[in-house]
């Protein structure tokens, strides 16, 4: 056999192939694609290849043969791979060498959220902190709706509208992170019919004037929750829901709802990673009968398990209690009993009311040095009371700071004294820094002058009491 019959079944890129006709030339230019830059024609004809063919499937690149190209691309794209990972490490590294670790600290939340959970205990154990954070806590007492109180809102329209009464302390309320509200009688709304004392039924309205003001938490557990039953509760509640759905009511719930939600869940308010889970009981209901179990009551089980859940939730835990006895300045015996509780639960501020009179303010510690700072009673922010002394309360101040490393505690607290002014012209409360003589003549009470209020704060809040100031404040 001779030479060019040797190579007619070669592949038609081997260097020695015989000369080829232009038909056999277009054939294979119609089956391989071949890259210019590696194949030349001579004088005579002959193509040659420096290296080898693709197949036409492959535009643009050269190889030896398909499997080869595989085992190419494959150990290429392993490299690639290894490259940037390796790139990525680096960058990690250096990351946290120059920023630091709170570079890859994350937060599932947004800052400023308020949420409420029941199962998750992840806890403040589980949060680390990057920059020092503050909370600022504020509450005032009961909102009372007497008579004098809901007739006051009352306009010429028949409408209602309490703006009034919040307007001399919504300034600070509203700068507050965690704003509280002791809403002890029920909002059922005039459709239900108002009414005062025994049994009380207030409009909504005063709900709206609330939110207005800057109250973001509601507290309603008290022994006039079921004033109108479980209907007038219900009825507020979908107030709530439906027309400020940003408030937070807690201490009860809505049973008959559809979705009553659960008096397990613990509220947890969350900021920059700060987490504080606040909880809020009563110790009766008066004359009714909770049978549906739709208000938290001061049971010692419950509360001690509550407190042990808000512990792993939060890093500080506060109780709001609804005790004592009505019309005392000091807390009585059930009052001290509970406070010994909380403590022992790690509770880290107690503000309480009901007695309807201003109580001290006082920091109880156990033996392991452990603090808790108890608002025995705040008294009331509005009311239509007979007495005196029921017309000063306080707005309670409370300063959470978590520091760089992690530390959260309660770093200050205070009290600035208020006074309801009851007057069917302008019912309304003032700071008693802001009450005058000339007020006082115009209310309720007239010979109740700013002077005697001032002595009775200094009574019972004691020497931590600056009268000058009109407030209380301590620094932990």
């Amino acid at each position: 056999m001779g030479d060019d019959a040797k190579h007619m079944g070669e592949d038609p890129l081997t260097p020695h192939a015989r000369p080829q006709t232009e038909q056999e030339k277009r054939a294979i230019f119609n089956s391989k694609r071949v890259h210019s830059s590696v194949h030349r024609q001579d004088p005579n004809g002959m193509y040659h290849y420096d290296v080898g063919y693709l197949p036409a499937s492959t535009p643009g690149r050269v190889g030896l043969d398909p499997e080869a190209i595989r085992k190419r691309e494959k150990t290429h794209n392993i490299l690639v791979a290894i490259a940037l990972i390796v790139a990525v490490v680096a960058f990690l590294i250096g990351a946290y060498v120059f920023v630091g670790p709170s570079l890859f600290s994350l937060s599932w939340g947004s800052e400023g959220d308020s949420q409420t959970t029941s199962g998750d205990s992840s806890g403040a154990a589980a949060s680390t902190a990057s920059t020092a954070t503050q909370v600022d806590v504020c509450m005032v007492g009961d909102v009372l709706l007497h008579p004098s109180v809901y007739t006051s809102g009352e306009q010429e329209d028949g409408t209602y509208d309490f703006t009034n009464l919040f307007a001399n302390v919504s300034d600070q309320v509203s700068a507050a992170d965690i704003a509280m509200c002791d809403q002890e009688t029920v909002l059922g709304g005039t459709e239900l019919g108002l009414s005062g004392y025994p049994a009380f039924n207030g409009p909504q309205e005063v709900g709206d004037a609330e939110a207005a003001a800057g109250f973001n938490v509601i507290l309603h557990a008290s022994n006039h929750t079921l004033d109108m039953g479980y209907e007038g509760l219900h009825s507020e509640l979908e107030f709530w829901r439906t027309k400020h759905p940003d408030v937070t009511v807690l201490g009860c719930i809505d049973v008959l709802s559809d979705d009553p939600g659960s008096l397990d869940d613990i509220y947890v308010y969350e900021k920059d990673g700060l987490k504080v889970a606040i909880l809020n009981y009563t110790y009766g209901l008066g004359d009714y009968s909770d049978t549906e179990g739709a208000v938290a009551m001061l049971d010692e089980d419950r509360v001690r398990q509550d407190c042990e859940r808000a512990n792993q939730l939060a890093d500080i835990v506060i109780v709001c209690p609804h005790w004592g006895t009505e019309g005392m300045s000091e807390p009585d015996d059930e009052q001290t009993q509970w406070a010994q509780v909380f403590l022992e639960c790690g509770v880290d501020v107690v503000l309480g009311n009901h007695p309807h009179m201003l109580q001290p303010v006082e920091v109880l510690e156990d033996d392991n040095g452990n603090q808790m700072v108890c608002f025995w009673s705040v008294g009331n922010f509005i009311s239509g009371m007979a007495n005196e002394e029921n017309m000063v309360g306080g707005l309670a101040e409370v300063r959470l700071e978590r520091s760089e490393d992690g530390t959260c505690r309660v770093s200050g607290y205070g009290l600035k004294p208020i006074v309801s002014h009851i007057d069917p012209d302008n019912e309304t409360t003032y700071f008693l820094s802001d009450y005058t003589d000339e007020l006082a003549e115009t209310s309720k009470f007239p010979d109740y002058t700013p002077d005697q209020i001032q002595a009775y704060c200094e009574e019972v809040l004691g020497d931590a009491y600056d009268s000058e100031k009109c407030e209380l404040w301590v620094d932990l």
